[in-house]
């Protein structure tokens, strides 16, 4: 099987991560009533979290990692894609080193959490693809970066080849 490769922005993972959790839960309240068997109340869903290990491998494993930890320092929200799941916005919450450290090798972990507002929850309205419209047409028309509209946008697989139709949030 052929899954496509992981990746957050405009960083891809060379290798896909060893291991990938996603865990998605609800907010549950439990209340205690005395003499009853209690209550719960549902809250709504929390936000997904994406768990994961891996390791960089080869002459270039340190180079490789660096550039990850500077994707993590750079902050903020964007858009993350894992193999054979659809892309959503989320903020990368941790990166850990694990180990100690050997030549050719550095074994790492990370956390993403969903965003669903975005990175500030805010955008000047959405643009509707016309017949044959790639991203870079609607960036333009809107005054917009395209940069800001994929980040805006981790739904649209295809900039190239948007639908007539498809509705495009405008950060």
């Amino acid at each position: 099987m052929n899954l496509t490769p992981m990746s957050y922005r405009d960083y891809v993972w060379p290798r896909n991560p060893e291991a990938l959790r996603t865990e998605r839960a609800r907010n549950v309240t439990e209340f205690k009533i005395p003499g009853e068997t209690g209550a719960v109340q549902e809250n709504g869903t929390a936000p997904r979290k994406v768990t994961g290990d891996g390791r960089f491998t080869g002459d270039g494993a340190a180079e490789e990692f660096s550039r990850l930890s500077a994707v993590f320092a750079a902050g903020g929200s964007g858009a993350l894609r894992l193999p054979g799941e659809a892309p959503f916005r989320a903020v990368f919450a941790r990166l850990v080193t694990k180990g100690l450290p050997r030549p050719g090798c550095v074994a790492y972990e990370f956390t993403f959490l969903e965003d669903a507002g975005g990175a500030s929850g805010e955008t000047k309205g959405a643009a509707v693809a016309a017949e044959g419209e790639t991203l870079w047409d609607v960036a333009n028309r809107c005054g917009a970066s395209v940069d800001a509209l994929l980040s805006a946008n981790p739904q649209i697989e295809w900039p190239n080849a948007l639908r007539a139709g498809e509705k495009v949030a405008v950060p």
